[in-house]
C-alpha cells in the first residue's frame, strides 16, 4: 500500500492516459464495425428489457455509451488532480480543459474514419459527462469532507 501512495501521481496519470486511448481506439473503428458493435448491444439490453415490455434504440445505446466513457474520465481526471492536490476548486481548469479538449479530438479523429462522422453534439454529450463525473467526485469530496470532520468532532 505503501508503494502506491508514493506512485500514484504517475499511476494516475497512466490510468487516465490509456483510458483516453481506449475512448481514441473506439473512435478508430470503421462505420460498420462501430454500428455491429453497438447494434449488438441494443440487441442484448432489448431481450432483457422485453421482459418489462420496454426497448430502447441504438441511437440511445451510442448516445449513452459516449456519455458514460466521458463520465469515467471526468472522475478519472478528478482523481488525478487530487493526486497532486487537495485543492480542487483551485485546479479545476485542468480537468475541465482537459476534459473538452478530449472529446474535441475524439470527434475530429472520426472526420477521418470511413463510415463515421464527427458531430458537435456529441462532443456537447461528451462533455456533460465529463461534468457529471467532475461533480460526482467533487460531491464525495464534500460529502467525505463534511462527514470525517464530524467524526473527529465527536466525542463518541
Amino acid at each position: 500500500m505503501k508503494w502506491f501512495y508514493q506512485h500514484r501521481k504517475f499511476l494516475m496519470i497512466l490510468l487516465t492516459f490509456f483510458f483516453i486511448l481506449f475512448i481514441f481506439s473506439n473512435s478508430l473503428q470503421n462505420g460498420t464495425d462501430s454500428g455491429n458493435r453497438s447494434g449488438f448491444v441494443t440487441e442484448l439490453l432489448n431481450q432483457f428489457l422485453s421482459l418489462f415490455h420496454l426497448s430502447i434504440t441504438e441511437h440511445f445505446i451510442r448516445k449513452a455509451a459516449h456519455f458514460s466513457e466521458y463520465l469515467i474520465l471526468g472522475i478519472l481526471l478528478m482523481l488525478t488532480l487530487r493526486s497532486f492536490t487537495t485543492k480542487l476548486g483551485r485546479f479545476l481548469t485542468v480537468p475541465l480543459f482537459v476534459g473538452l479538449l478530449v472529446p474535441v479530438c475524439d470527434e475530429s479523429l472520426q472526420l477521418l474514419i470511413p463510415g463515421r462522422s464527427g458531430m458537435v453534439s456529441d462532443v456537447l454529450i461528451d462533455f456533460s459527462g465529463v461534468l457529471s463525473g467532475i461533480l460526482l467526485c467533487w460531491l464525495f469530496v464534500l460529502f467525505f469532507t463534511k462527514t470525517t470532520s464530524r467524526r473527529k468532532a465527536s466525542p463518541f
